[in-house]
């Protein structure tokens, strides 16, 4: 009978042992669901800046020339692009992408005005860069 019990709490224990390990898997898929409609609403922000600033689109681009998501310095001619960037980044900003300061995000203008954003962050539980891209054309 003693053998039983223990067999059955170790049983129980193993239980209880995968139930943690399923519930961390759902936290880390919820943050990462998280950051992915952060990214989202700041991409969709910027293009919404340029809709209402559509004569002027190609002074938003951002690093066009380099690689999305390499870590670099976050150069625009724009003003507008330098706020969005900083309140992406700021850790003060309730909805920022952690990470996403020091890697490189970009804007690319193409012809007939079609735009590439592509944002780029680290969480902090993942040693892995994660980007959203967001295309679109702005009509003049």
């Amino acid at each position: 009978m003693l053998i039983e019990a223990l067999v059955a709490i170790a049983i129980f224990s193993l239980a209880v042992l995968g139930i943690l390990g399923l519930q961390a898997t759902a936290i880390r898929a919820v943050s990462d669901a998280d950051y992915r409609a952060k990214a989202s609403f700041f991409a969709n922000q910027i293009v919404g800046r340029m809709w209402v600033d559509r004569f002027n689109v190609p002074t938003y681009a951002l690093n066009a020339n380099a690689k999305a998501c390499d870590p670099g310095d976050n150069t625009a001619a724009n003003p507008l692009v330098t706020s969005w960037l900083s309140g992406l980044s700021n850790a003060t900003n309730p909805g920022f992408l952690p990470g996403a300061s020091g890697l490189q995000q970009q804007i690319v203008v193409g012809p007939n005005n079609i735009v590439t954003v592509t944002l780029c962050w680290q969480s902090p539980q993942d040693e892995l860069t994660h980007n959203f891209t967001l295309t679109t054309q702005i009509q003049g």
